[in-house]
């Protein structure tokens, strides 16, 4: 069961919090071992993927009306983990987001595995889905979350893991997705979601 935080809480979660470019840089700085063993290949594929969306990302007219159109003083708490895949093909998108908005929302991250009680709060169909997008406003009370994926992409990959024969490609199959619709969606949910949400708070 999901707990509720306090804006409070939250606030104090976001101070000590890194700034989304700061935790990408972090990524991109994780040595990998010469035999990678346990989520190290996971991290240098992640590598390649933020260097690559973060050169090639480009947002839609609709991503950057609506952005010119959001309000001041939002903060968006991003939970995370540096093998996380969906991790690293969303967090470039929020992180243009961030720089169009050109000081509207702030953008911080957390990891979540040594931050459990803010991600019990944010919990997905009861699990610990990351990525998780908080979306809060000055005073620390949340309007909104965003993640951990796309829906479309859930229900794909819903539906190869429902299929024995087909499930061990879910993550394979999950990424072809990802490449050809070119954070598209990514983009439409993070606006339905977070962007134009905090109009109406």
């Amino acid at each position: 069961m999901e707990k509720t935080l306090t804006p409070a809480f939250l606030l104090s979660t976001w101070d000590v919090a890194l700034p989304l470019s700061n935790f990408l840089e972090d990524l991109l700085a994780t040595p990998i071992p010469p035999n990678p063993t346990g989520m190290d290949p996971y991290i240098a594929i992640n590598q390649q993927r933020v260097k690559r969306i973060r050169k090639t990302v480009e947002l839609t007219d609709a991503t950057r009306a609506a952005v010119r159109a959001m309000p001041s003083g939002l903060k968006w708490l991003v939970i995370n983990e540096h093998w996380c895949g969906d991790g690293a093909q969303i967090m470039p998108v929020v992180e243009a987001v961030e720089q169009l908005a050109g000081g509207k929302v702030e953008v911080r991250a957390l990891f979540r595995d040594q931050n459990l009680e803010v991600m019990d709060a944010f919990l997905t169909n009861g699990a610990r889905g990351i990525p998780k997008v908080v979306g809060m406003d000055a005073q620390g009370r949340v309007y909104g979350t965003f993640g951990p994926r796309p829906e479309e992409a859930s229900d794909l990959v819903k539906e190869i893991k429902a299929d024995p024969d087909r499930a061990h490609t879910y993550s394979e199959v999950l990424h072809k997705w990802y490449a050809t619709d070119k954070q598209q969606a990514i983009q439409r949910e993070l606006v339905r979601d977070l962007v134009a949400a905090a109009s109406v708070v």
